[in-house]
């Protein structure tokens, strides 16, 4: 009998134990994390030295060296300013190192960050009359070949010597896009390629209209948003070009501002042709207010706006802030646009003359908004919004939009298990 009872208890206490593990989360403890570093390399271009000083200042949290092209880089540091350089200036370091370029003439200034190498790029509403020329240098050990192609109102345009074109390691091509397009009237697009290497790029406007330097939109894609128009007087136009050979492209207009964003009466929604680039005179949409553009399409587009009156800068759609980024202190107005349908946050950090400040900035969906930027020490920007873009406008002496982007948000993995046997 008590041979039975205490078989009876074991098999209760078994049930007992099963029952428990079903119903009973088994708790683990959390696995331990890995960061995986992320570099990052930048390109500064270089103004003419025989009429103007060129200045770059690099900023990070962590250790870079920075240097002149080909050339011997400095000792790890977390500040550098390098004046009038020869040649462009290559930065290495880490996923936040970020770096400004500062051409100076008497009267004034072209400014723009500097940027990582592409090996492709576009830039619309490219006006020949105000003297563009496309700059792109080989930063790379290899050798690169570039082909560009310009778009127009009536469809591709024709030049000779555009394709296959060598450009050795450390090398330097400057090509004046005004030559022999002289019968051309209306704002064009141009795009380069690399097929083989990678370049960096940038187009440079000098002319009666003013001067600019602007960085181009690195990939065709369905939603672009265009951040950094300031209020003011001038012409404002939208430049869009459509490259794909077969297919039209049906794009939604959106007009982002500090109060909310609506659809530009009479241009809610532009159709393009195959192969087409248009401009679009969008100076009463925006009533002379600070503005950010949002188009989205069917077929992938590249986009610019161009601001032209006292001075001219060309703004092209830009990739999302993407994690955080540190930058020297240089005044200006930081222009943060939110275009999905949650508010997001934005932190910015400054340090300088001793003293550190921290301010988180809300940013409602689908609007606008526009911070002070320090105009000395280092600036962290940061976010964990995926979509977040920013551009920091500067105003005196002449008009620059920079668009701010970092290199990515740093990856983590698990740290690995040991193998059972292993010890």
């Amino acid at each position: 009998m008590r041979n039975r009872i205490a078989f009876i208890a074991m098999i209760l206490i078994v049930a007992g134990a099963i029952v428990a593990s079903i119903l009973l989360p088994v708790t683990s403890p959390e696995p331990q994390m890995i960061s995986l570093p992320v570099s990052r390399m930048l390109s500064c271009p270089i103004g003419d030295a025989t009429l103007g000083t060129t200045t770059v200042t690099v900023t990070d949290q962590e250790n870079f060296v920075s240097g002149e092209l080909n050339a011997l880089g400095s000792d790890p540091t977390t500040n550098a300013s390098i004046e009038n350089p020869s040649k462009p200036v290559i930065v290495r370091g880490s996923a936040t190192v970020g770096a400004v370029s500062v051409y100076s003439e008497p009267d004034h200034e072209m400014a723009a960050p500097c940027a990582p190498p592409i090996t492709a790029g576009s830039w619309n509403g490219v006006s020949i009359q105000d003297g563009a020329t496309l700059v792109f240098t080989n930063v790379d050990t290899a050798s690169a070949v570039v082909d560009v192609f310009l778009y127009g109102q009536t469809g591709p345009i024709a030049q000779p010597g555009l394709r296959d074109i060598p450009v050795a390691s450390g090398v330097t091509q400057m090509l004046p896009i005004s030559s022999g397009l002289t019968r051309v009237d209306t704002p064009i697009s141009v795009q380069i390629r690399a097929s083989k290497g990678r370049v960096a790029a940038i187009l440079r406007t000098i002319g009666e209209q003013g001067y600019d330097w602007q960085l181009p939109q690195t990939s065709p894609d369905t939603d672009l948003l265009i951040v950094g128009i300031p209020a003011g007087e001038g012409n404002r136009s939208l430049n869009i070009t459509n490259t794909d050979p077969v297919n039209k492209a049906v794009i939604a207009v959106e007009i982002m501002g500090e109060s909310g964003s609506f659809a530009p009466l009479g241009l809610e929604t532009i159709e393009m042709a195959p192969s087409r680039a248009t401009s679009v005179d969008i100076t009463g949409s925006l009533g002379g207010q600070a503005s950010a553009v949002r188009l989205i399409s069917d077929r992938p587009v590249t986009a610019t706006v161009v601001i032209s009156g006292a001075d001219i800068a060309g703004i092209s759609a830009q990739s999302a802030l993407n994690g955080a980024v540190v930058l020297p202190g240089m005044g200006g107005v930081l222009w943060v646009a939110n275009p999905s349908d949650e508010t997001a946050t934005l932190t910015l950090d400054s340090t300088g003359s001793g003293l550190a400040s921290s301010h988180d900035f809300d940013v409602t969906a689908h609007t606008i908004l526009s911070i002070p930027f320090p105009s000395s020490g280092t600036v962290k920007l940061s976010t964990q919004s995926s979509v977040i873009r920013t551009s920091l406008v500067l105003s005196t002496p002449s008009l620059s939009v920079l668009p701010i982007s970092g290199g990515g948000i740093v990856a983590s993995i698990p740290v690995p298990q040991v193998a059972p046997g292993l010890g």
